[in-house]
């Protein structure tokens, strides 16, 4: 997985909700339905603000990678201060559902609705699963709470996976092309990338 080289930070990013899911409208008039599918997951628009020449190079050179081995960046927080967590890990394996039982935080941590997580599916290097918190959770005493989050679990997480409350990242791939735009003066601008969870 591709990190992008230090100070490499964007200055815009649209997110996405990828939605399985639907609605059934019947022909018959009655009630529309909602249709929930498993595998919902982020999708992330992201540029990059006018870098020199030599700096663009790394960047430009780390997204091309990118494209056949994946790219995890900081997911973009505007300025929002997400606390100090500690180390939460998933507390017990093979979760399911929208709700996660965590453990190792620090004690009385609120986890805010709207805050972002990433779950990942071992340690802190293995593959991140981007949520967010769908309503307010305050761990307890001994630093364990339940968190609900939007979408469902995608994975049956192991038990101590690691948590990211603090830094969460979307992990995925380099959808679509990866452009840049090349000025007088020796700088690169406007350069773009679109980064998708592959599961």
């Amino acid at each position: 997985m591709i990190t992008l080289p230090e100070g490499a930070i964007p200055n815009s990013a649209q997110p996405t909700l990828l939605d399985f899911g639907g609605i059934i409208r019947p022909s018959t008039g009655a009630k529309i339905l909602r249709l929930d599918r498993g595998g919902n997951r982020y999708r992330v628009a992201m540029t990059l603000p006018i870098r020199s020449g030599e700096d663009a190079r790394r960047v430009v050179s780390r997204l091309l990678a990118a494209k056949s081995e994946g790219l995890k960046v900081e997911y973009p927080l505007q300025g929002v201060y997400q606390g100090t967590p500690g180390s939460f890990v998933v507390d017990g394996a093979g979760q399911s559902g929208n709700a996660i039982l965590l453990r190792g935080g620090t004690p009385h941590y609120a986890a805010k609705e709207g805050f972002w997580l990433t779950i990942h599916d071992g340690d802190a290097t293995t593959q991140g699963y981007l949520h967010n918190v769908k309503a307010q959770s305050i761990a307890d005493g001994s630093g364990y709470m339940e968190l609900i989050v939007t979408p469902n679990l995608r994975i049956p997480f192991p038990n101590g996976a690691h948590v990211e409350l603090a830094k969460p990242t979307i992990e995925g791939l380099v959808d679509g092309d990866v452009s840049w735009s090349l000025a007088i003066g020796e700088l690169v601008d406007s350069l773009s990338f679109v980064v998708e969870e592959a599961e």
